[in-house]
């Protein structure tokens, strides 16, 4: 796939086979967060100068589009505005709507389980997010 930054954070490593989305067929996006549109809206890369982006397994490498299932997680990026800092939760968690979908067991906002006082936004994480292959590639 090509080297195609999306709304969503990520690289674009897939392809959305769509041609009632307005889009067209065959357009780039992330296999991750699809459906959501941000998942196929193409955006500007942010600067990687400096970045580092580190596999689940700790192994790290310079922040770039070349790598593998690659996420921006640096300033102005959706993970660092949607995660709490608080609590580690996305935003939608801290609300009744965001919870109403849930089954009923499942309900109550993170507040209300006294998991956290209140979201505040987490802001830039350290490193950005990549797949080095160190579990496998099928």
């Amino acid at each position: 796939m090509s080297n195609v930054m999306l709304a969503c954070g990520c690289r674009a490593h897939g392809t959305h086979h769509n041609s009632h989305d307005g889009l067209g067929v065959d357009h780039p996006s992330c296999v991750i967060h699809s459906p959501a549109p941000e998942a196929c809206r193409i955006v500007d890369a942010p600067s990687l100068d400096g970045r580092f982006a580190k596999c689940t397994c700790g192994r790290t490498r310079p922040s770039s589009l070349d790598l593998a299932f690659f996420e921006y997680e640096g300033p102005g990026s959706p993970r660092s505005k949607q995660s709490c800092k608080n609590c580690g939760y996305h935003e939608i968690a801290h609300t009744k709507e965001g919870m109403a979908g849930n089954v009923p067991t499942n309900r109550k906002t993170v507040i209300e389980r006294g998991e956290c006082k209140g979201f505040v936004a987490h802001g830039p994480y350290e490193f950005d997010r990549f797949y080095c292959g160190c579990r496998g590639w099928d």
